[in-house]
């Protein structure tokens, strides 16, 4: 095989660091050929211009990065990037010290290639795969036995696996569960007490947080209640924006996310005929992957986009466009709002300050993922006063924080830092929160911290709930009180090509495509 077993010695020692998939009938194939002895001449030319590519495309095949497909259709997307956030994304994806040890490693290989037979030692390598596969890396077993789901105390018809089953029954008898589950919002016919402002926030999740030392930020000191095991269940802003928007009813899978459903399912159309003025308002023109369009067309929200200009822009996306002041826009618009009288308003709010590869005007040498923390402690000090502006006005507000998803600063051993193409845990489980301003004083204890798995359906079914039984009405339950029948989501994430769910034993499955399940350890 010439120098071709050092290929194989290589994908075999990131394998075992857990770095690379090996997908060894198609790499002891590969070797087959190489190894089969060809006489000097055309065809012997031919095998090595064959196996170039055949090789790159085998390598890119047993890799954590996406499949092929999804990366061709995202092409045009690319080409809007900006080439330093390209380079950018090019450094995370090639690390320094790998190539060098790659480069010290085929040293070694040279000087050592005339004593040993690597070739021997590669097909033993390939040939070990089986076994490691069977000892520490076998796919779910799909005979297990399935048993009946049932719901906990508290959980209102949320279904929750008891013990372990087949992960694709598990999976349909979670769809089957949800889709039972409709909000029918009223206000029991009277006018709603309080205004209903959503902020969402791209990329933030409690992995985040902690990774840059801000999980103990004091602004979620000032919410009355934090769910700790929110569940944004997408790892992409669209299908983030529409679970949002859909959480009147159950959560579905994302195929379905894009197909029509129950009027009643969607939130601020639902709002609206409470006697809801809604708003949409965004710190971003929403052009990229037709976000604003999206939402006009699939969210509920059409003609109450309002423009974000007026305001300062502190930095520039990932393709160029601006992104304007999240305090000077939310400002605005509560004044706007204040002089439209008294008809209860909903605000839904998208920030994308701290999306990956934005540039803050005046560092541009930064790398986005360098400018995270000053871009989230400046988001963070803007609602912490537009908080405080709220509270200095005599309108009552529900307001909720619900991330779209994570940024994925960590990364792992499936995804480079900022990829987001596995919804795992890291990604999805955000920092949701609450706060009921307008209660006279007194009335505010300390802030909840809600430890149990919940999703958008469990959120709206506590404001239908304030609505039903306003908490500035006299003798209205506390939200403690409110909170101990919180019903619960089991987690499942996915985006369009990957499902990941969560066993009853703690751990995570993922399924890519139409593959077998495997345990998710990153």
């Amino acid at each position: 095989m010439s120098h071709w077993s050092f290929y194989f010695l290589a994908k075999l020692g990131l394998f075992h660091a857990g770095r690379l998939d090996f997908h060894w009938q198609l790499n002891l194939l590969l070797a087959l050929a190489l190894l089969w002895p060809l006489a000097p001449g055309r065809m012997k030319t031919w095998r090595v211009w064959l196996a170039w590519p055949l090789a790159l495309a085998l390598l890119y095949y047993d890799s954590y990065l996406p499949p092929i497909g999804r990366v061709l259709a995202q092409i045009p997307a690319l080409t809007n990037f900006r080439l330093d956030y390209l380079g950018e994304l090019l450094g995370r994806t090639i690390e320094g010290r790998t190539v060098l040890g790659a480069l010290a490693a085929f040293a070694i290989y040279l000087l050592l290639a005339r004593r040993i037979r690597f070739a021997t030692v590669a097909f033993v390598g390939i040939l070990s795969v089986p076994l490691s596969n069977t000892l520490l890396l076998s796919p779910v077993s799909a005979g297990s036995t399935t048993t009946q789901a049932s719901s906990a105390p508290g959980t209102a018809g949320a279904t929750t696996p008891t013990a372990t089953q087949d992960p694709d029954s598990q999976l349909q008898a979670f769809y089957a569960s949800e889709a039972r589950r409709t909000l029918h919002l009223s206000s029991n016919g009277a006018t709603p007490p309080f205004d209903i402002i959503v902020l969402q926030v791209c990329s933030l999740s409690w992995d985040d947080l902690d990774l840059v030392g801000m999980r103990d930020n004091p602004l979620f000191k000032r919410f009355d209640a934090v769910f700790s095991r929110f569940n944004s269940a997408a790892s992409y802003s669209g299908p983030a924006a529409l679970r949002l928007a859909r959480g009147a009813c159950g959560q579905v899978s994302h195929h379905d996310l894009y197909e029509g459903a129950d009027p009643a399912c969607y939130l601020f159309p639902s709002l609206e005929r409470l006697g809801y003025h809604t708003h949409g308002l965004l710190n971003h023109d929403g052009a990229f992957d037709d976000f604003a369009k999206t939402l006009e067309t699939r969210a509920g929200l059409a003609g109450t986009l309002e423009l974000p200009s007026g305001v300062p822009v502190t930095m520039h996306s990932f393709d160029g466009s601006p992104i304007y002041a999240d305090g000077p826009l939310l400002s605005r618009w509560w004044h706007q709002r204040l002089a439209q009288g008294a008809q209860p308003a909903a605000l839904y709010y998208n920030t994308i300050t701290l999306h990956d590869g934005n540039r803050i005007d005046g560092v541009a040498s930064r790398s986005s993922l360098d400018t995270y923390k000053p871009r989230l402690t400046r988001l963070l000090a803007d609602f912490d006063q537009f908080i405080t502006e709220l509270e200095t006005t005599d309108r009552p507000v529900v307001l909720l924080m619900i991330p779209e998803h994570g940024a994925g600063l960590r990364g792992d051993r499936f995804q480079i830092s900022g990829m987001r193409e596995i919804p795992n845990p890291r990604i999805t489980q955000v920092p949701a929160a609450l706060k009921i301003i307008g209660l006279p004083k007194g009335q505010h204890a300390d802030t909840v911290v809600v430890d149990r798995p919940v999703s958008y359906f469990d959120i709206n079914a506590l404001v239908l709930d304030m609505l039903q039984r306003s908490p500035f009405a006299a003798g209205s339950p506390s939200l403690a009180d409110r909170l101990k029948n919180l019903q619960t989501t089991t987690f499942v994430a996915e985006n369009d090509d990957v499902v990941m769910m969560r066993e009853p034993d703690g751990k995570y499955l993922m399924r890519t495509g139409k593959s077998a399940w495997v345990d998710y350890t990153p």
